[in-house]
């Protein structure tokens, strides 16, 4: 196991908006590709991460962002789900740019957080949040995603289903069971609040 990956399981937070920072290098925004390339083949419970993230912060309330990220998440649990070991992406989502200004703020301000809660997340119940469970996560995190399309219009409406799709991301990265099975429990609660506002 690489220092890299060692990094990510016992701080995964705090290493996912590191390995962002990092890829910007100077520049005003960084592409989706360049950040996806940066994780490597490990990239799937880190997206998650990084897409969870950004929609609970004020980036989840600018049009079309929340759209966006629902897609991004979409993409790379489906390949979850199937199993594809290398992360593809399609030309149009490599080109989704990440603002260095608000990514720099929002670092800035959740760090903190993001140290306490890395400081509760550990390898645990490990079955939870490998092999086959990790089918079943992506398949809850396709539903998550696409209840994006209807809730991206109303401002942080997407911070509920954002929030299990980061459980999940972290769960996937840490090797945390606990979480991926609270993710699991919560979103039946998600997937009922959503159909009494639909319907």
């Amino acid at each position: 196991m690489d220092e890299n990956t060692n990094t990510q399981a016992e701080t995964p937070l705090q290493a996912v908006l590191e390995q962002v920072a990092a890829t910007l290098d100077g520049a005003d925004s960084v592409d989706l590709k360049t950040v996806v390339e940066a994780f490597g083949n490990r990239s799937f419970g880190p997206i998650m991460v990084l897409c969870g993230l950004c929609m609970m912060t004020p980036l989840g309330a600018l049009p079309g962002i929340p759209v966006a990220f629902g897609v991004i998440v979409i993409v790379f649990a489906l390949q979850l789900l199937f199993r594809r070991k290398t992360p593809w992406m399609p030309e149009f989502l490599r080109k989704v740019k990440i603002p260095a200004e608000k990514l720099l703020k929002v670092q800035q301000k959740v760090r903190p957080v993001l140290a306490k809660v890395d400081g509760v997340i550990r390898p645990r119940l490990q079955w939870a949040a490998t092999g086959p469970m990790q089918a079943l996560v992506s398949i809850f995190a396709i539903i998550l995603s696409a209840t994006f399309f209807p809730l991206g219009v109303i401002p942080f409406a997407v911070v509920a289903p954002a929030s299990i799709i980061l459980l999940f991301g972290l769960g996937i990265t840490a090797r945390d069971g606990v979480l991926t099975l609270l993710g699991l429990s919560l979103s039946l609660g998600v997937f009922i609040g959503v159909g009494f506002l639909l319907f």
